[in-house]
């Protein structure tokens, strides 16, 4: 059968935002022709997430809780422990919502036939090469193996991650490259001595400078591994990752017969959200847009939900109950009214962050220790999670203490908001 090539809506990237976004039109206007194109040849390779996602955020993109639980989530976690260079720790312990592994080829997955179940038309080992808008379409040059093709489109969605190259192509403010942490990950087995509802984050410039590393159990006696690092130590991730496995005192009792089952590399995006998502029937989403948390680097849930949103106001406009603009505008309103103040908020606390000593790291989580973080984060929203910690570091009692036991954080938080 001969392959279509103008379509009503198409999508580039089948992630999560970009699947979500054409399932959302198709829903809303089973009429229109709606097609995703993927560059790779199968839909969640390769892998680039620690898969850590908060299940009421899952939820709320629609994604029934049995399906969840039966296909998608590999283990449940209630506890999150943090750790200073010095080997400190302090503990938070989720009563109400709490964070589920993923399984994340499973999601992507999954997520992709829902979409052809709603009619969309998913084509993988396509990738986008270039586009120009001429006579009010959007025209698309894509490779299919040795061939490139050329389809059209009245409205382009763009989940292409968060190198954002088509976007930059066409003139739109991109996430800042030197935000986009290189990152590593392994999946070991044959670990032991560890607690399988808990996840550790792992701070300090010795194993993860800039950022942390992580240990999120799957099972009983293999977890995922992995640090993300200052984009001025990208090429050297996985002797930083190897390092931190072999010499942390937490994790090389643990891991000493443990065996590397897969390794997976990508960048976590810490750049916060971008100004303008939007341009001549086009709209921008997911880590293309900047929708993710730059404290931990997670956007799966907020990058769907805007994925959902564009998907929406897409069909609005090809239904002809918005003008492009319109719909356009809308879009960017709801997405940035319900996300942007958090995610602003995270990209401020990154850059502090992503600045502290070791010796400043010691003293903020003997400060959060002392203080009972664990009260305030307890029920806060993992996805939103922004205005918890400034809550958190603006109460007097905090204040005191961190201005008695540590004044140059203050400095550094001052350094991050002016970064």
């Amino acid at each position: 059968m001969r392959e279509q090539k103008d379509y009503d809506l198409v999508i580039i990237g089948a992630g999560p935002s970009g699947s979500l976004a054409s399932h959302q039109a198709a829903l809303n206007n089973p009429e229109l022709s709606i097609a995703i194109f993927e560059e790779h040849k199968q839909i969640g390779k390769p892998t680039h997430c620690s898969g850590l996602v908060a299940l009421e955020g899952l939820r709320r993109l629609g994604i029934n809780s049995a399906v969840i639980r039966k296909n998608l989530m590999v283990n449940e976690i209630k506890r999150a422990k943090f750790f200073a260079p010095n080997n400190n720790s302090f503990q938070i312990r989720r009563t109400k919502d709490s964070l589920i592994v993923l399984n994340r080829l499973e999601l992507d997955q999954y997520l992709a036939v829902c979409s052809e179940k709603a009619g969309v038309h998913l084509h993988t080992d396509h990738h986008v090469k270039a586009m120009k808008f001429v006579d009010h379409r959007w025209h698309l040059f894509i490779k299919q193996r040795d061939h490139t093709q050329q389809f059209s489109s009245q409205i382009l969605i763009s989940a292409e991650g968060s190198r954002a190259r088509l976007a930059q192509s066409i003139g739109m403010q991109i996430p800042d490259r030197n935000w986009l942490f290189p990152a590593l990950q392994y999946e070991m087995s044959g670990l032991h001595d560890f607690e399988t509802d808990c996840s550790e984050l792992f701070f300090g410039n010795n194993f993860a400078p800039g950022f942390f590393g992580w240990f999120i159990p799957l099972s009983d006696e293999s977890a995922r591994i992995g640090i993300a690092v200052n984009p001025e130590c990208s090429g050297r991730t996985r002797l930083y990752l190897d390092k931190f496995i072999r010499k942390h005192p937490v994790l090389n009792k643990r891991t000493k017969r443990g065996k590397v089952m897969n390794s997976y590399g990508g960048v976590v995006p810490a750049s916060g959200p971008i100004k303008k998502t939007y341009s001549k029937q086009f709209f921008l989403v997911g880590d293309a847009a900047g929708q993710t948390k730059a404290t931990t680097g997670g956007g799966v849930n907020i990058g769907g939900y805007c994925g959902r949103l564009a998907g929406k106001y897409a069909s609005k406009i090809l239904s002809g109950d918005y003008t492009a603009i319109q719909g356009c505008k809308t879009y960017q309103n709801q997405w940035k009214s319900h996300f942007e103040p958090d995610l602003s908020l995270m990209k401020y606390i990154r850059r502090m962050l992503s600045y502290l000593p070791d010796k400043l790291w010691n003293d903020l989580i003997e400060i959060a220790r002392s203080t009972q973080i664990s009260d305030y984060m307890e029920s806060t929203n993992i996805d939103l999670h922004g205005r918890g910690l400034i809550n958190y570091a603006v109460n007097p009692d905090v204040l005191v203490n961190g201005l008695r036991n540590s004044p140059h954080l203050l400095l550094s938080l001052i350094r991050g908001f002016l970064h």
